[in-house]
Order: C-alpha cells, then sequence, then structure tokens
C-alpha cells in the first residue's frame, strides 16, 4: 500500500502526516520550525526529522508514493531549490513545495475553488479559481497586515497616544494597556514597540478582546474595523478572479475565528460586496490540504 505525506511548516512547528490514498490519517510527527526564512538549514533539519518520524511510525509494508509540503517563506529567494534538493537527496521521492497558505486554502476548501481568509499575528488573503492562484494582502506588517492581531495590537497602542496627545481622560482600554505593559507613562510605549517582535505586540489582542466585550467603545471599534480590513482583501479578491456565485470563503486564524466582533464585521462587509457567499470555517490541519493537492499533482502528471 502506498500513502502520501503531507507537511505543514510553519514559524513555530512542522507537522508532517501520512494519508492513504482515500484521505485516512495513518501517521503523523511534530518537530520544530519550518519557516525557512527564520533558519533555512535548521528549517531543512525540522522538515526532514518529521518526515523521517512519520515513516517510522507506519508499521505495514507501506511505501511513501509523494511528499507535498507548504512551507512558510518559500517564496523567498533560493530557499525552495535548497529544500527541493535536500529532500530528494534524502528521500528520493517524487515530491512538490508550494507556500503554506495554498494548503490551508486547499485543507478548508477540499482542494476546490474559493477564498481563503487567513487573520493571526499577519493577515493575508489567497484566491483559487481555475487552476490559478492569487494573494491580496500579506505585505507584513510595514506594508499591510490590517485587521490582524499585531494592527490590533498597534491600534490600540496609537489609542492610548491619542488620549495622551489630545488631553483626554484616559479609557479603560488605555488603563488596562498601561497596567499590562507596566509603564509610568505614555511616552515609553516606544520602547515597547521597536524593542518587540510582531507576536508580543499581537500578544495584546486578547486583552482589547476583553474590553471590547465589557463595553468599551474604543476597543469596539478597533476589532470592527479589524473586520473590515479583512473583508476589503476578500472583496479584492473576488473582483480580481470575477467568481461566479456562489463563492465559498473560508475563514482561518484566530483573530477572525475567535473573536465575535471581527467576525460579524466581516460577515456584514463581504455580504455587502458579495452576492450570495458561502462562509466556511474549518479546523482541519493544514496538512490535509497537501494531501489534496498531492492527489490533484499525480493525476496530472498521469495524463
Amino acid at each position: 500500500m502506498a500513502y502520501i505525506i503531507g507537511v505543514d511548516g510553519g514559524g513555530t512547528k512542522t507537522i508532517a502526516v501520512a494519508y492513504n490514498f482515500q484521505g485516512a490519517e495513518l501517521a503523523r510527527a511534530e518537530s520544530g520550525y519550518g519557516n525557512v526564512l527564520v533558519h533555512r538549514e535548521t528549517a531543512i533539519a525540522h522538515i526532514i526529522k518529521a518526515i523521517e518520524q512519520c515513516q517510522s511510525a507506519i508499521v505495514d509494508d507501506c511505501e511513501c508514493a509523494y511528499l507535498f509540503l507548504g512551507l512558510a517563506g518559500i517564496q523567498s529567494g533560493t530557499h525552495r531549490e535548497a529544500v527541493e534538493t535536500s529532500l530528494q537527496e534524502r528521500f528520493g521521492i517524487p515530491l512538490m513545495i508550494t507556500n503554506d497558505a495554498r494548503i490551508a486554502h486547499a485543507a478548508c476548501l477540499q482542494g476546490q475553488d474559493g477564498i481563503l481568509t487567513i487573520a493571526g499575528t499577519g493577515a493575508v488573503a489567497l484566491g483559487v479559481h481555475q487552476g490559478q492562484s492569487l494573494m491580496t494582502g500579506g505585505w507584513g506588517h510595514l506594508l499591510g497586515d490590517e485587521g490582524s492581531g499585531y494592527w490590533i495590537g498597534i491600534e490600540a497602542l496609537r489609542q492610548l497616544i491619542l488620549e495622551e496627545e489630545c488631553g483626554f481622560e484616559s479609557s479603560s482600554l488605555g488603563q488596562r494597556l498601561v497596567e499590562y505593559l507596566k509603564i509610568q507613562k505614555t511616552a515609553q510605549i516606544k520602547d515597547f514597540v521597536y524593542s518587540s517582535s510582531k507576536d508580543k505586540i499581537a500578544a495584546l489582542t486578547p486583552l482589547v478582546v476583553k474590553e471590547a466585550e465589557a463595553g468599551e467603545p474604543n476597543a469596539q471599534r478597533i476589532l470592527q474595523r479589524a473586520g473590515e480590513h479583512l473583508a476589503q482583501i476578500t472583496i479584492r479578491l473576488y473582483h480580481k478572479f470575477r467568481f461566479e456565485s456562489p463563492v465559498s470563503i473560508a475563514l482561518k486564524g484566530s483573530v477572525l475565528t475567535k473573536i465575535a466582533l471581527v467576525q460579524e464585521a466581516f460577515y456584514e462587509e463581504v455580504k455587502n460586496a458579495i452576492p450570495d457567499p458561502v462562509f466556511v470555517i474549518d479546523e482541519t490541519c493544514s496538512s490535509k490540504g497537501a494531501y489534496y493537492l498531492a492527489l490533484q499533482a499525480m493525476n496530472e502528471q498521469k495524463r
């Protein structure tokens, strides 16, 4: 019996899952980050480790027929060639590599056409239509990522700055930020922002959510605007592709799937611009998307 291994390599971990040709999971393994932009050689070592552990967990007399990988950062520089060479030398198995957003899209929409909007620390929308894929958003925190966890954190800090500069009475949101950051004066915000990673700034999002749920108007406004921004990158992608109705729109990432105010604003904005959208929230592991795409690739190679 042959099987497929789908690999999802992100910024914190790499997950490899073996599937039979009917899509049933046979084994899985996990190792460290697979984002080649963090450190390419280490990421490759993590990817190989996850694949080998996955293979060793299959006790039956089986062989891996195909490797399909979705890796963060793979589209930058010469990383793809380096990863492909290392994996071919190690395994000698037919393989294909794409970015992690593509396999997440395939997982959520089971390999079918549609749009996937992801909002976690960053924000991006990926559309697939008749074999073509396009992205909107995903420009990073300096050029975009509006609606992301990072953006929500920065907007909350900007509200605190506005209150300081305009002499407004401190809002509940502002007070909670000062307490959380353990700062004595607003000017210290600069030290926090310019010395912190994107993840650390995005970690302010739960505080904003808590204040919004308690009725704090500034926090509610920030979350509603986040949903609207995420809807706009989705709408732009819809118009780029000229999808026919109904179009499936999948949501992924904690900002979109876990925060009610963001999700509600997203739904409303999208419904005003796109006729008959079909919203999909699916927590399927992205490695399953690699399985769907591997089947497609194998079928195309047989033609």
